[in-house]
């Protein structure tokens, strides 16, 4: 047995188990005679292992919560402790400083496991108050199950040049032309496998997105709050006042060089042509 056919038939059978794998449930509900049921046995087995024994969900929760401005930062520290002994994978993790006319903020995403998601919460809420929580969800199954298949039918196909090269039936350039085909199926094989470890990381970890914000003093059950909205937009006006007489003075400055000599270069001038007329009248 040469090994280029053994490797043409390798890839037949190969982009038949595709066919199957996406063809196969269409065939529900099709009858067959006697003399086909063995076939008819095999399309339905195959058909049964298409059937998903488990949903793929990806999980996805936005949360916002609120802390002490003074503390905030702290609280983010122990909020992010938590979620690291949860077993939490930290995807990115910001802190912001308090800065004028902004309040600091700090934002967490990760992925955790999903029964660890409500422990948490709990600790979310011990560190600050819930304003929002948002929550969605997406069904990869498809494509999970689309990409298992995937990897089935490479896993074969390997395998099955690894046997016709371990024959040596054939000649250098069939041997080589198998090698260059391993190769390729190898590169495919890996990048599938990448797809899903990937899609592994959605379904079976759940992404939460925090914001931290600060505390607001314009609370509505603060009886502070027209006081401390006054205070802020009046200190605000007076800045901003101050800012555009800045800017103007600034701006003015260099003119103001150049126009009082020369204002006062003319005045003294007028004065002393003034001053030459009146003795000629005398």
């Amino acid at each position: 047995m040469k090994i280029l056919p053994g490797i043409a038939l390798a890839l037949l059978l190969t982009a038949c188990s595709d066919n199957d794998s996406g063809e196969g449930i269409g065939m529900t509900g099709r009858s067959y005679s006697a003399a086909s049921a063995p076939v008819a046995d095999i399309v339905l087995e195959q058909e049964a292992k298409l059937v998903p024994t488990r949903r793929y969900i990806a999980m996805r929760h936005s949360l916002k919560f609120e802390a002490p401005g003074a503390e905030l930062h702290k609280h983010f520290e122990a909020i992010q402790t938590a979620c690291i002994k949860l077993g939490c994978i930290v995807l990115d993790a910001d802190q912001s400083q308090a800065r004028p006319n902004q309040d600091a903020s700090a934002t967490l995403t990760a992925r955790i496991p999903p029964q660890a998601f409500d422990a948490f919460l709990k600790t979310m809420l011990e560190h600050g108050k819930l304003l929002q929580h948002k929550r969605d969800s997406e069904d990869l199954t498809a494509e999970v199950i689309d990409v298992d298949a995937k990897i089935a039918n490479l896993t074969a196909l390997k395998t099955r040049i690894l046997d016709l090269l371990a024959k040596k039936t054939g000649n250098m350039e069939e041997v080589l032309a198998a090698e260059a085909q391993l190769s390729k199926t190898q590169a495919d094989l890996d990048s599938i496998l990448g797809q899903r470890k990937a899609l592994a990381s959605q379904t079976d970890m759940t992404r939460v997105e925090l914001h931290l914000v600060t505390e607001s003093l314009h609370a509505e059950e603060s009886w502070l709050a027209p006081v401390a909205q006054a205070a802020t937009k009046s200190g605000h006006v007076l800045m901003s006042s101050l800012g555009v007489m800045i800017t103007v003075v600034v701006a003015l400055l260099p003119w103001l060089l150049i126009v009082i000599p020369l204002f006062l270069w003319l005045r003294k001038l007028y004065r002393a042509r003034k001053a030459r007329r009146a003795q000629a009248a005398i």
